[in-house]
């Protein structure tokens, strides 16, 4: 099968999704059943290309762009979980869209990393990792949507009518930063468990700025707990470990695969 086929199928279904969800929190008729399984459908797709993209003749391709297509897709399959028991299928508008490019760059862009080290302690390290990524992301965007909404009541507009409560909105914020901050423990320790050695030159900038996301990611839900620390306090936090996370990954992989190795990105 074509990864260009199925990625096609995936960018249809979560555009159809991006709009369904988007006629929904306007406050059109449209019912969430048919949006979760349009978005499914997506998911699928998504999924296959990801395989076919990943698992190649020379081994298993880690490319920056790669990566950033499974991530998304990790934070896709999160919020239609959450979104099965949960008030989270408001983020949709803002997750599909973003993954959406990401696929379009993991199709387009030629940057590879090839391996060939699948040891299952690598495998688990790697997996934990972008679980871990995925879940915080689906943080940020949380928080993102929680600050809009606390912006909204204050000046008393209603544009997104499929938001639950301020109260719920805060309570699945910190659900997800306890489940990412517990991944992403295990993901650091796994890689001084199992890596040669976490503080390696090319490692280095990515593991500091791993656990500087970490020590913020704590030092809010402990201020949370201890002090009470919510609404613009927890946006502000969360938004700073994500973007220390994403240049522990992505920055550092960006420079790895498109500067130090010479390949051109695009």
């Amino acid at each position: 099968m074509s990864v260009m086929f199925v990625s096609m199928g995936a960018l249809g279904c979560y555009l159809a999704g991006t709009v369904g969800q988007g006629l929904r929190n306007s406050g059109r008729e449209m019912p969430k059943s048919l949006v979760l399984l349009i978005t499914a459908l997506g998911l699928i797709f998504h999924i296959i290309a990801l395989y076919i993209s990943i698992h190649t003749d020379r081994g298993i391709n880690l490319g920056v762009f790669t990566m950033g297509s499974l991530t998304s897709m990790m934070v896709t399959m999160m919020v239609l979980l959450s979104s099965l028991k949960k008030p989270s299928e408001s983020l949709l508008v803002m997750i599909l869209p973003v993954t959406m490019l990401a696929i379009v760059l993991a199709l387009l862009a030629p940057v590879e990393h090839i391996v060939w080290n699948t040891a299952s302690s690598m495998v688990s390290h790697v997996l934990l990792s972008v679980m871990a990524y995925g879940i915080l992301m689906v943080a940020a965007f949380q928080a993102i949507l929680l600050s809009y909404q606390e912006h909204q009541l204050r000046t008393h507009r209603h544009t997104i009518r499929t938001l639950p409560p301020l109260q719920t909105m805060e309570r699945l914020l910190f659900e997800f930063l306890v489940l990412g901050v517990i991944l992403l423990t295990l993901s650091l320790g796994s890689g001084f468990l199992f890596l040669e050695d976490m503080f390696a030159q090319r490692l280095v900038h990515k593991t500091i700025l791993s656990i500087t996301a970490w020590c913020l990611f704590a030092a809010l839900l402990i201020g949370h707990w201890r002090f009470g620390w919510r609404g613009q306090t927890a946006v502000r936090w969360t938004l700073a470990g994500v973007l220390f996370l994403v240049l522990a990954y992505f920055g550092s992989r960006l420079v790895l695969d498109c500067v130090v190795s010479g390949q051109s990105c695009f």
